[in-house]
Protein backbone atom coordinates (compact mmCIF):
# COMPACT_ATOMS: atom_id res chain seq x y z
CA UNK A 1 0.00 0.00 0.00
CA UNK A 2 1.11 3.54 -0.63
CA UNK A 3 1.28 6.16 2.15
CA UNK A 4 -1.82 7.81 0.67
CA UNK A 5 -3.77 4.54 0.61
CA UNK A 6 -2.89 3.97 4.27
CA UNK A 7 -3.94 7.55 5.13
CA UNK A 8 -7.23 7.03 3.27
CA UNK A 9 -8.00 3.91 5.32
CA UNK A 10 -7.69 5.82 8.63
CA UNK A 11 -11.21 7.33 8.79
CA UNK A 12 -12.86 4.08 7.67
CA UNK A 13 -10.86 2.10 10.24
CA UNK A 14 -11.75 4.59 12.94
CA UNK A 15 -15.42 4.37 11.97
CA UNK A 16 -15.26 0.58 12.08
CA UNK A 17 -13.75 0.59 15.56
CA UNK A 18 -16.25 3.26 16.64
CA UNK A 19 -19.02 0.66 16.33
CA UNK A 20 -17.61 -0.98 19.45
CA UNK A 21 -17.34 2.18 21.57
CA UNK A 22 -20.54 1.33 23.44
CA UNK A 23 -19.01 -1.95 24.64
CA UNK A 24 -16.78 -0.10 27.11
CA UNK A 25 -18.52 0.13 30.44
CA UNK A 26 -17.42 3.42 32.10
CA UNK A 27 -17.65 6.55 29.90
CA UNK A 28 -14.05 7.50 30.67
CA UNK A 29 -12.92 4.12 29.32
CA UNK A 30 -14.68 4.91 26.02
CA UNK A 31 -12.77 8.22 25.99
CA UNK A 32 -9.49 6.37 26.39
CA UNK A 33 -10.54 4.08 23.55
CA UNK A 34 -11.08 7.20 21.41
CA UNK A 35 -7.62 8.53 22.36
CA UNK A 36 -5.98 5.23 21.50
CA UNK A 37 -7.73 5.13 18.08
CA UNK A 38 -6.79 8.75 17.37
CA UNK A 39 -3.16 8.09 18.31
CA UNK A 40 -2.91 5.00 16.14
CA UNK A 41 -4.23 6.98 13.15
CA UNK A 42 -1.90 9.91 13.75
CA UNK A 43 1.34 10.65 11.95
CA UNK A 44 3.41 10.08 15.10
CA UNK A 45 6.75 8.46 14.29
CA UNK A 46 6.33 6.09 17.27
CA UNK A 47 2.88 4.66 18.08
CA UNK A 48 3.74 3.29 21.52
CA UNK A 49 1.62 4.22 24.54
CA UNK A 50 3.64 7.20 25.78
CA UNK A 51 3.78 9.21 22.52
CA UNK A 52 0.10 8.46 21.81
CA UNK A 53 -0.97 9.62 25.28
CA UNK A 54 1.10 12.81 25.06
CA UNK A 55 -0.27 13.61 21.60
CA UNK A 56 -3.82 13.17 22.92
CA UNK A 57 -3.12 15.45 25.88
CA UNK A 58 -3.84 12.75 28.41
CA UNK A 59 -1.82 11.46 31.34
CA UNK A 60 0.63 8.81 30.16
CA UNK A 61 -0.62 6.26 32.71
CA UNK A 62 -4.21 6.33 31.38
CA UNK A 63 -3.57 4.47 28.13
CA UNK A 64 -1.68 1.57 29.72
CA UNK A 65 -4.53 1.33 32.25
CA UNK A 66 -6.99 1.24 29.35
CA UNK A 67 -5.03 -1.44 27.51
CA UNK A 68 -4.57 -3.64 30.59
CA UNK A 69 -7.58 -3.09 32.82
CA UNK A 70 -10.38 -1.47 30.82
CA UNK A 71 -13.87 -2.50 31.77
CA UNK A 72 -15.65 -3.73 28.66
CA UNK A 73 -18.49 -6.03 27.78
CA UNK A 74 -16.61 -8.66 25.78
CA UNK A 75 -19.74 -10.76 25.17
CA UNK A 76 -21.53 -7.77 23.63
CA UNK A 77 -18.45 -6.95 21.54
CA UNK A 78 -18.20 -10.55 20.30
CA UNK A 79 -21.88 -10.61 19.34
CA UNK A 80 -21.65 -7.25 17.59
CA UNK A 81 -18.52 -8.33 15.71
CA UNK A 82 -20.10 -11.63 14.63
CA UNK A 83 -23.22 -9.84 13.34
CA UNK A 84 -20.98 -7.48 11.37
CA UNK A 85 -18.91 -10.37 9.95
CA UNK A 86 -22.10 -12.22 8.96
CA UNK A 87 -23.44 -9.13 7.19
CA UNK A 88 -20.18 -8.67 5.28
CA UNK A 89 -20.06 -12.39 4.43
CA UNK A 90 -23.60 -12.20 3.04
CA UNK A 91 -22.51 -9.38 0.73
CA UNK A 92 -19.44 -11.24 -0.59
CA UNK A 93 -20.05 -12.76 -4.05
CA UNK A 94 -20.44 -16.52 -4.19
CA UNK A 95 -17.23 -18.49 -4.60
CA UNK A 96 -16.92 -21.96 -6.19
CA UNK A 97 -15.72 -23.33 -2.84
CA UNK A 98 -18.53 -21.68 -0.90
CA UNK A 99 -17.96 -20.83 2.75
CA UNK A 100 -15.02 -22.55 4.39
CA UNK A 101 -14.87 -22.97 8.15
CA UNK A 102 -11.42 -22.67 9.67
CA UNK A 103 -10.35 -24.12 13.01
CA UNK A 104 -6.82 -23.38 14.20
CA UNK A 105 -5.01 -24.42 17.35
CA UNK A 106 -2.15 -22.07 18.17
CA UNK A 107 0.58 -22.73 20.71
CA UNK A 108 2.63 -19.83 22.03
CA UNK A 109 5.63 -19.73 24.30
CA UNK A 110 4.95 -17.99 27.63
CA UNK A 111 7.39 -17.10 30.36
CA UNK A 112 6.54 -17.65 34.02
CA UNK A 113 3.67 -19.62 35.48
CA UNK A 114 1.05 -16.93 36.20
CA UNK A 115 -0.39 -16.36 32.70
CA UNK A 116 -3.78 -18.08 32.34
CA UNK A 117 -3.42 -21.64 31.04
CA UNK A 118 0.39 -21.69 30.92
CA UNK A 119 2.02 -25.05 31.48
CA UNK A 120 5.06 -27.03 30.42
CA UNK A 121 4.32 -28.53 27.00
CA UNK A 122 5.59 -28.67 23.43
CA UNK A 123 4.91 -25.34 21.70
CA UNK A 124 5.93 -26.11 18.10
CA UNK A 125 7.40 -22.62 17.62
CA UNK A 126 10.20 -23.46 20.09
CA UNK A 127 11.10 -26.99 18.95
CA UNK A 128 11.34 -28.35 22.50
CA UNK A 129 9.30 -28.54 25.71
CA UNK A 130 8.83 -25.13 27.33
CA UNK A 131 6.17 -23.08 29.10
CA UNK A 132 3.35 -22.13 26.77
CA UNK A 133 -0.36 -21.67 26.21
CA UNK A 134 -2.79 -23.06 23.65
CA UNK A 135 -5.56 -21.04 22.04
CA UNK A 136 -8.20 -22.30 19.63
CA UNK A 137 -9.52 -20.02 16.88
CA UNK A 138 -12.57 -20.38 14.61
CA UNK A 139 -13.00 -18.41 11.40
CA UNK A 140 -14.73 -18.35 8.04
CA UNK A 141 -13.52 -17.69 4.51
CA UNK A 142 -15.24 -17.14 1.17
CA UNK A 143 -13.13 -16.17 -1.80
CA UNK A 144 -10.75 -13.43 -0.63
CA UNK A 145 -12.85 -12.60 2.44
CA UNK A 146 -11.56 -14.02 5.73
CA UNK A 147 -12.81 -13.30 9.23
CA UNK A 148 -11.95 -14.69 12.64
CA UNK A 149 -15.16 -15.46 14.54
CA UNK A 150 -14.01 -16.57 17.97
CA UNK A 151 -11.04 -17.61 20.05
CA UNK A 152 -10.69 -19.33 23.39
CA UNK A 153 -7.87 -20.25 25.70
CA UNK A 154 -7.48 -23.99 26.16
CA UNK A 155 -7.58 -24.64 29.90
CA UNK A 156 -5.34 -27.60 30.84
CA UNK A 157 -6.63 -30.08 33.43
CA UNK A 158 -3.88 -29.07 35.88
CA UNK A 159 -5.35 -25.55 35.88
CA UNK A 160 -8.96 -26.74 36.09
CA UNK A 161 -8.09 -28.72 39.22
CA UNK A 162 -6.60 -25.61 40.89
CA UNK A 163 -9.49 -23.13 41.12
CA UNK A 164 -7.52 -20.77 43.39
CA UNK A 165 -4.86 -20.44 40.69
CA UNK A 166 -7.62 -19.88 38.11
CA UNK A 167 -9.21 -17.11 40.19
CA UNK A 168 -5.81 -15.47 40.72
CA UNK A 169 -5.33 -15.46 36.92
CA UNK A 170 -8.83 -14.03 36.30
CA UNK A 171 -10.35 -17.26 34.95
CA UNK A 172 -14.02 -17.43 36.03
CA UNK A 173 -15.25 -20.51 37.92
CA UNK A 174 -17.62 -21.41 35.07
CA UNK A 175 -14.67 -21.91 32.68
CA UNK A 176 -13.75 -25.58 32.94
CA UNK A 177 -11.98 -28.23 30.83
CA UNK A 178 -14.10 -30.48 28.60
Amino acid sequence: MTDQEIADVGPAFSGHLGQYRGCFLPKRTAGRFDNDRRGLRSDLPRKSVEPVARACGTAVRTLPEFLVAAGWDHLRMRQQYRRRAAAVLDAVPDDPLGNVGVIDETRCRKKGDKAPGVRRQYPGCVGQRDNGIVTVHVGVARGRFQAPLDAELFLPACWDEDRVRCRDAGIPDEVRTG
